[in-house]
């Protein structure tokens, strides 16, 4: 894939292009990497405001088998979705925990789970540092867990949830089955804007059989 985007770069630019001319080339047109992974981009699904987000993706859909993607907990140590299978997973992903609707996104999900079945696994997951989102969980109230998609980005292109124009992941809460498939999605469309809590609770329950 590496030989692929560079060849795409090398071919949009001119003859004699230095290995610095092309990593210029890339940042100043993200979409020739999008396109050399085959991915795809979306700018009608999220905003922040009146601001149209766009998507990197697929953006996975409900129904879909959750991908066996590699998050970082907070003592460094990898996690694999798949560890969890067999058991209803809830992943609250938020663009930042330093941010004010992140904390109480994060809050407010940690206050709703005295009413999830026993067993339901939940986590919040971004792309700060472990070292940050262990801060962050030392207040008491906090009761998600934390993981981080610094390393590698894995989760969301998996996911189809990484924002282009800031490299951060879209808020959303995901809902995995303990068949290991996706049962519920929220996008949140304002992502300025905490997602709904009440449906997830709800949707939690289905899927745990209670």
């Amino acid at each position: 894939m590496k030989h692929l985007v560079l060849a795409v770069a090398l071919a949009s630019c001119s003859h004699g292009t230095s290995e610095s001319d092309v990593v210029t080339y890339l940042k100043a047109h993200p979409d020739v990497v999008t396109k050399a992974e085959g991915r795809t981009t979306d700018a009608t699904k999220i905003r922040h405001g009146d601001t149209p987000l766009t998507l990197i993706g697929p953006t996975l859909d409900v129904g879909a088998t959750a991908p066996d993607v590699t998050v970082t907990d907070a003592e460094l140590k990898p996690v694999k979705l798949s560890a969890f299978k067999g058991k209803t997973v809830v992943l609250s992903v938020v663009p930042s925990i330093d941010t004010r609707v992140c904390e109480n996104q994060t809050l407010h999900l940690s206050q709703a789970m005295d009413q999830l079945p026993a067993g339901v696994e939940v986590m919040t997951v971004s792309r700060d540092l472990p070292f940050a989102q262990s801060r962050f969980a030392q207040d008491p109230s906090i009761k998600t867990k934390m993981m981080s998609d610094y390393k590698g980005g894995g989760f969301g292109r998996a996911f189809g949830v990484e924002v282009q124009e800031s490299g951060l992941l879209a808020r959303s809460v995901w809902i995995i089955g303990p068949d290991g498939k996706i049962a519920y999605r929220q996008l949140v469309a304002d992502q300025g804007t905490e997602p709904e809590l009440d449906p997830v609770i709800a949707a939690v329950k289905k899927t745990a059989g209670s």
